[in-house]
């Protein structure tokens, strides 16, 4: 069995993964991208080029190109053609081989496998099939491209990164205590600073009010010395990072030299851990804390990451939030009410609601606020809305499964019987595609795709949909893609969240939403609405998957891969865990709800 990607290899590679789409990685592609590239930036290799005064952009193409040149050379071709690095574009006279579309790049490469491998005087072997390629090949080459990046500056031993290391503030280190590097220490203090600039409070301010010393925290912030473990706590608790700088702290204090791209893994709640009732207790403290107020301290909603304590209140993820504060609260409670008011009033003239990036009300967005808003006032008349988010569904948005559950989920709320769930859940079921012997769904079912992967987080969707309709209008076909959908999940071995990019086609050009979903909690309510038992082992290994992500009695929230803390991870994580334990304690009970 193959030994755990490292946390930072995985993110880098995930990272990778993405911007292999489309033109590649660009330097000119990277200016307005959705992917986030602080993990890329944040890398030693390209740290260097940015403090040497180049931009950002420059720097993390130059890095990985330095990569891509270090790996084997059937690895090191794959990479740069699958990210379009131009590495070989003087030698090979094929203006495909660094094409601006994926596809065209993989079907050059083949047709120049044996030619680019004798640049490099290697033994070409024979090529990979296309779908090899594709499945194995690729993600080989970029997760060795992302060992490379996050490899450390010098091998353990090297007197120079041995001279490299210091005594934290000049000071003696305490018996048993391992040294603390330069880069290390600057770590901390970038990540320091940040978050102050973050809370919008200074160094001065922050020791005042915590009773510190200027200038030992001006030494933290300055990436001069690490606080103690219980001086990071109350840093934390100060600035309400989360976790993130407590964490940070006792890592570099207590993990062994390591290159600084390095991620701080969260913990899992250990077995003297509070109860599943008093950790929905801190996740809703913890979420009121993160509202955004106006100027008077009324609450208007929350932010796309919850990090961000003085954004902007968005429709979806304030959709969210009330969502999530009701599942843990049974109930709205009446200081949350301004907050459902305001979400009222996001609404587009006409109606409907749209998230963020989208230039005007789009069907899945709806869906995520009247989904919420619905369950505040049962009786509203939701209309005008309903009848915006079902005249948005077309062609492109039937082959999103992710746009269809989620626009079914909320129609079953609105109006169960109603036409809009059967036309839904027809498409739901046209979407599917053939694996084997079974039907199941892959990211997207638009024409002439070329082989398409199943997904587990789209499938665990249908199926926790299709639950929610059979237990509404019970009818044999959807009873059986569900039962072959569900036998095909308690199967599946990986669950790594996913990522996909909606490329929706407006007003002649494209309007493009990047949506992540969180693969466990998906398995987790799909297998239990199915009548999966909680004590199966595939659900108890995503339970055991979505606690990896939990934050702890410091951050009480669910954070994704790359440490954003965006409120529907927490949402997700709330009604699986609460759905896994109301079957636990009633058996059934998870199928008919």
């Amino acid at each position: 069995m193959a030994e755990p990607l490292d946390p930072a290899v995985f993110g880098v590679a995930s990272i990778l993964k993405s911007l292999r789409t489309r033109t590649g990685l660009r330097e000119e592609r990277l200016h307005g991208t959705e992917v986030d590239l602080d993990t890329l930036a944040g890398l030693e290799s390209v740290r260097v080029l940015i403090d040497a005064g180049e931009t950002s952009e420059w720097a993390i193409v130059h890095a990985v190109q330095t990569a891509v040149r270090t790996l084997d050379p059937t690895m090191s071709i794959v990479a740069d053609v699958s990210l379009s690095l131009e590495l070989s574009a003087d030698l090979v006279k094929d203006a495909d081989l660094y094409g601006h579309d994926l596809g065209q790049r993989r079907k050059a490469l083949l047709r120049n496998w044996d030619r680019l491998h004798e640049l490099l005087t290697a033994p070409a072997g024979k090529a990979p099939s296309p779908r090899a390629l594709r499945l194995e090949v690729e993600s080989e080459a970029l997760t060795a491209l992302a060992v490379a990046l996050t490899a450390g500056a010098g091998p353990a031993g090297d007197p120079v990164a041995a001279e490299e290391r210091i005594k934290p503030g000049g000071r003696e280190p305490q018996p048993g205590m391992p040294a603390v590097s330069h880069d290390e220490l600057r770590l901390f203090g970038d990540e320091l600073t940040k978050t102050l600039r973050m809370r919008q409070t200074t160094v001065e301010q922050a020791a005042e009010d915590l009773g510190i010393s200027p200038d030992d925290m001006a030494r933290w912030a300055a990436g001069q010395e690490l606080p103690s473990e219980s001086q990071a706590r109350s840093l934390d608790e100060h600035l309400m990072a989360r976790g993130a700088i407590q964490s940070l702290a006792i890592g570099l204090r207590s993990r062994p030299v390591r290159p600084v791209s390095r991620l701080v893994s969260v913990p899992r709640p250990d077995p003297a851990a509070p109860t599943l009732l008093q950790t929905f207790g801190n996740v809703a403290a913890t979420l009121r804390n993160c509202l955004v107020r106006d100027a008077d301290g009324r609450p208007l909603g929350w932010p796309r990451d919850l990090r961000d304590l003085s954004g902007e209140a968005t429709p979806t993820s304030t959709a969210y939030g009330i969502k999530t504060m009701m599942l843990l609260e049974d109930g709205l409670a009446a200081d949350l009410v301004p907050v459902a008011e305001n979400l009222r009033r996001k609404a587009f003239p006409k109606g409907g609601y749209a998230s963020r990036g989208q230039s005007g009300p789009r069907p899945e967005a709806t869906a995520m606020v009247l989904n919420a808003l619905r369950r505040v006032a049962a009786t509203e008349d939701f209309g005008m809305h309903a009848a915006q988010m079902e005249k948005g569904l077309g062609d492109f948005e039937k082959s999103r499964p992710f746009i269809v559950t989620t626009v079914l989920e909320t129609s079953l709320l609105l109006e169960p019987g109603g036409r809009l769930v059967e036309i839904l859940v027809d498409s739901l079921l046209v979407a599917r595609r053939p694996y084997g012997d079974v039907l199941v769904w892959p990211e997207k079912a638009e024409p002439l795709l070329i082989d398409p992967d199943p997904s587990v987080a789209h499938t665990a969707r249908a199926v926790r949909a299709l639950a929610s309709v059979q237990a509404i209008q019970p009818s044999s076909h959807v009873q059986e893609a569900m039962e072959q959908a569900t036998a095909w999940l308690i199967e599946q071995r990986d669950l790594r969240n996913a990522y996909e990019v909606t490329e929706r086609p407006v007003n002649g050009g494209y309007e493009m939403v990047h949506i992540r979903h969180l693969t466990p909690a998906w398995v987790v309510k799909a297998l239990v609405s199915a009548g999966v038992p909680t004590t199966h082992p595939t659900v108890s290994k995503a339970l055991a998957r979505l606690w990896n992500s939990y934050g702890g009695d410091s951050a009480a929230l669910w954070a994704w891969d790359n440490g954003d803390l965006p409120i529907w991870t927490t949402f997700d994580a709330i009604e699986a865990l609460r759905l896994a334990n109301l079957a636990s304690a009633r058996p059934g009970w998870a199928s008919s709800q």
